[in-house]
């Protein structure tokens, strides 16, 4: 369906987010610290695959308003006046309001819209990692793995090998691999794969 037909029947659509009339896509949990020059990619899927029309790019402008809590509020804030055939934020019984955290993203149920999906574009990446760079990898596990990232590399001292962080929506399989989350330990827990791939030497 082209973007002209959706917006049609995003017309014809009572726009109160009740009923079957939205449906849930995707969410901003807003976990993910952000630094100035990053970007937040987001994608719009329907059946047909990606909707360009739709998705776009978020520069982060300041390291205030990469906190999760920032970004993700602008993020939703930017949905609701910009696209309307999607909606973010929170149900109450007050309506649809932007929330703290935890935002959710409803799309139009005759829309054609199937999921949001949220890559992160990060450019600013913490001066400590870069002194590990010449040595294959970015972090030492599982040291700051609350801030790991797709395609971070760290090294696992018990097992003397380096593990590549997953792309979304793994990635935040990454950042639980340490403390009551060991499943996720790369080369170690029980679930490792889901979050890591072994970097072959």
């Amino acid at each position: 369906m082209q973007l002209a037909d959706k917006l049609n029947v995003y017309s014809e659509q009572n726009t109160a987010l009740s009923g079957s009339g939205w449906l849930s896509v995707g969410s901003l949990s807003g976990h993910t610290q952000l630094f100035c020059g990053d970007i937040v990619e987001v994608e719009v899927y329907d059946s047909e695959g990606l909707v360009k029309d739709l998705s776009f790019s978020f520069a982060i402008e300041s390291d205030l308003q990469g906190e999760p809590q920032n970004w993700s509020r602008e993020v939703a804030h930017y949905i609701n006046t910009h696209i309307p055939l999607m909606q973010a934020g929170k149900i109450t019984e007050h309506g649809l309001i932007v929330a703290y955290r935890g935002n959710e993203i409803f799309a139009c149920a005759r829309s054609g819209i199937t999921e949001v999906s949220f890559n992160f574009n990060c450019v600013a990446k913490p001066q400590k990692s870069t002194s590990h760079c010449e040595h294959g990898y970015d972090h030492i596990f599982p040291v700051n793995h609350e801030s790991y990232r797709a395609g971070d590399r760290v090294l696992h001292m018990a097992t003397g090998k380096v593990y590549r962080c997953k792309p979304w929506p793994f990635t935040e399989f990454c950042r639980l691999g340490a403390s009551n989350h060991d499943q996720y330990e790369p080369g170690v827990g029980l679930n490792w794969r889901t979050a890591w791939e072994e970097i072959q030497s």
